[in-house]
């Protein structure tokens, strides 16, 4: 065990025996299906790390604890014990980067609970064996209106928890790029976001096995992406640079249209890329550069069908129709979220709730928010050295 480590868990076995910058904003954002639909609350979070971990768990501490106790552990029970996911997560923090270290900290005592209870929240789904998800992203070419857009499904057990909880967080973090991610309360890290400059990004688990901690976990590396990347061709060179944890598939999209799935093992990223007048699909397996061959996952075929059929007037509407037909578990319970992504518009279609696209899109246009005066990013952002490698 590296030094480092061992004198981390050291300091942190006596902890593990131990058992207002958040805005609503007050204007209505306009919907895009009904004029009166709200699907989720809107956060605001900025400052430092500490200020932002402050505020997440001051306006959402009940929330918070409500999910651990009802959800979290719950979920976490058929693959680990309280004090077995507590030193998981202790062994998690060793590699965060110090300033989502502070974060978490700030959180987890705003919050009122354990601090490795707030670590936990952000490693677990590292720590459990799931697929689910789906993606497409589609260029320009593909509507009538000439945007590109790229859709989004987020499959994952509610326990008739999760589907309720849904929240818009839009970061003004310190020396970082803004950006918008969709998630939990409690959950820093990054499943579904979209950043100032229009990066997007989505990810998808696949198969994998288990893995003791040896990087971040992967929701805190797809933050770092649209914390320092304006582009896709940035944040694939962050991916190849960075150790990766997690087997994941993560889709990418930028202002400019570029698109790419990053298929990302511990042992390296394989980049998959489509023709400019195609779209560009993942589920949860990794599949190399062929985009065409069916057979490996329903979903998969399903849009890869549906986008060849209506290329070339598919829509907000219509990739809300085509999401649709690809949710997942009993009336499409499982689908928590599903969203519609602009980039050059930065414009986010956003549902939530069990089978998602089944209870309407708001449309929300995130340029107020990423308006927010501020120092310049910038010229400011540092790099992950001490957390880099050369692949």
């Amino acid at each position: 065990m590296p030094n480092r480590a061992a004198a981390f868990y050291l300091q942190t076995v006596a902890t593990l025996m131990l058992g207002a910058c958040a805005t609503v904003p007050t204007t209505p954002q306009p919907a895009h299906t009904a004029p009166a639909i709200v699907v989720a609350p809107i956060i605001e979070l900025r400052g430092d790390p500490r200020q932002i971990g402050t505020a997440h768990g001051q306006r959402l501490g009940n929330a918070i604890r409500m999910l651990h106790e009802q959800y979290l552990m719950p979920i976490l029970r058929g693959e680990l014990g309280s004090f077995e996911a507590r030193f998981e997560a202790a062994a998690f923090e060793t590699y965060m980067l110090p300033e989502h270290r502070a974060e978490i900290g700030a959180l987890g005592q705003a919050a009122g609970i354990n601090h490795f209870d707030a670590v936990l929240g952000q490693c677990f789904l590292d720590l459990m064996p799931m697929t689910a998800c789906s993606t497409i992203a589609l260029p320009a070419s593909a509507s009538a209106d000439g945007v590109a857009r790229m859709g989004r499904n987020l499959d994952f057990p509610s326990l008739q928890i999760a589907d309720k909880h849904t929240v818009l967080f839009i970061y003004h973090p310190d020396r970082r790029y803004q950006f918008a991610a969709v998630g939990w309360p409690g959950m820093i890290g990054v499943l579904s976001g979209m950043n100032e400059y229009g990066l997007c990004l989505a990810c998808m688990e696949v198969p994998r096995g288990a893995r003791p901690a040896s990087a971040m976990p992967y929701t805190l590396l797809y933050r770092a992406i649209l914390e320092q990347c304006k582009n896709v061709d940035e944040a694939i060179v962050l991916l190849h640079r960075t150790p990766r944890q997690t087997a994941n598939n993560l889709m990418l999209m930028d202002a400019a249209g570029n698109r790419a799935v990053a298929e990302i093992r511990p042992e390296g990223v394989v980049i998959r890329r489509s023709l400019p007048n195609a779209p560009l699909i993942s589920t949860n397996h990794q599949r190399g550069q062929d985009n065409d061959t069916a057979g490996y996952c329903w979903r998969y075929d399903a849009l890869h069908a549906a986008s060849a059929e209506q290329f070339g007037h598919i829509d907000a509407v219509a990739l809300e129709r085509i999401l649709a037909e690809v949710v997942q578990g009993d009336g499409g319970d499982m689908t928590l979220q599903s969203m519609v992504f602009e980039p050059a518009n930065r414009v986010l279609y956003l549902a939530a709730g069990a089978d998602a696209p089944s209870r309407g899109y708001q449309r929300i246009d995130l340029k107020p928010y990423f308006a927010t005066a501020r120092e310049s990013a910038c010229a400011a952002v540092d790099n992950y050295a001490i957390f880099t490698t050369v692949h």
